[in-house]
């Protein structure tokens, strides 16, 4: 059994050779993948050597992502190319299937939570795909603005989109959705679901953000006190709701109070630079934060630090955590990935 109250251990380096961009891990806790800004895509099932399933052509890949049932693997960047690989031999190298033409600078990829199914986010442009088919199966845009994030309802029956000026719900077919548009004064830059499904986050230029019910959409809260540009939101594995905010050189948790009437703010102090990405653990109420200062800082859900990992002159850019809950994968700027190990 995993102890997370131990500190993790270094178990295996890699290397890219430019700014690690992403870090995706299969949900069966299979492998693991990343990308990076020179436009290479490695692979690795577990600690083994890395697998370049691409080599660099100067074009950045910008989003990778696995299907839910791990099956399919997603790329897409610079080149507007749609890239998918059939990962279906665990023991073998996953084997492209598809190069699909979008024509456009792909930035954001999200695969539905339970069918294999994977919606791109290109300028305004939504896109829907079916795999493996490679079928498109929906379209839609964003009325006001591109695209700025995408997010699956745990469902899978409703697709968030964020925006100028809000959210853009997009409803499957089957689904009724309770609202076609969330309406705020500002952008929203960065979107996710509670794990649960009843709330919706969304993280706005003006350095608020706002937490949506969704069983009652018009209840809403706007909360303020985040000190710079917001990067990342992700919900953390609690009892009660909390969430886990990068804002500039600080991070913001936010919990729910015990009547469920208000959100208490608690401002974690650790990091010396911008706060480039976090990481919720799958399972228990911990999270990770990697910097611009060198750092990524182990957090609990009482907003400690329990550990800190140093990369000495190098930036951290990406984090991800197996699946498995075991591992968490850290990347740089100079393009290390380091993994690294809960005791047993």
């Amino acid at each position: 059994m995993t102890n997370w109250q131990s500190e993790l251990q270094l178990e295996w380096q890699g290397q890219l050779d430019d700014l690690v961009t992403a870090i995706a891990c299969a949900p069966n806790g299979q492998s693991w993948a990343a990308s990076s800004a020179a436009g290479e895509i490695g692979w690795n099932p577990r600690q083994q050597d890395l697998v370049k399933l691409q080599v660099g052509d100067g074009q950045s890949i910008d989003c990778i992502a696995f299907s839910a049932d791990s099956r399919w693997l997603a790329a897409g960047g610079q080149s507007g190319q749609l890239l998918i690989w059939d990962c279906a031999d665990v023991h073998q190298p996953p084997q492209l299937i598809h190069q699909l033409t979008v024509g456009k600078w792909i930035e954001h990829l999200a695969w539905h939570p339970i069918e294999s199914q994977l919606a791109i986010g290109f300028g305004s442009q939504l896109s829907i795909w079916d795999l493996p088919t490679a079928r498109e199966i929906a379209t839609d845009k964003f009325d006001k603005s591109s695209i700025f994030d995408l997010a699956w309802h745990p469902t899978g029956a409703y697709l968030a989109m964020a925006g100028y000026k809000g959210i853009q719900i997009w409803a499957d077919k089957d689904s009724k959705a309770p609202i076609q548009r969330i309406e705020l004064d500002t952008a929203s830059l960065k979107i996710a679901w509670s794990r649960d499904g009843c709330y919706l986050a969304a993280g706005n230029l003006d350095r608020t953000v706002t937490i949506i019910d969704w069983h009652n959409p018009t209840e809403r809260w706007t909360l303020t006190g985040c000190p710079g540009k917001i990067r990342q939101i992700v919900w953390i594995a609690s009892s009660t709701p909390c969430l886990a905010v990068a804002s500039g050189i600080a991070i913001v948790l936010w919990q729910l109070t015990s009547d469920a009437t208000a959100w208490e703010g608690q401002q974690l102090e650790g990091h010396q630079d911008i706060v480039t990405a976090l990481a919720a653990h799958p399972q228990h109420p911990i999270f990770a934060s990697g910097c611009a200062d060198g750092h990524t800082c182990l957090w609990s859900v009482a907003g400690e630090i329990h550990q800190i990992i140093t990369a000495g002159t190098d930036r951290f850019t990406a984090l991800g955590w197996q699946a498995d809950s075991e591992y968490l994968l850290t990347g740089s700027q100079l393009g290390a990935i380091e993994l690294w190990a809960m005791p047993a």
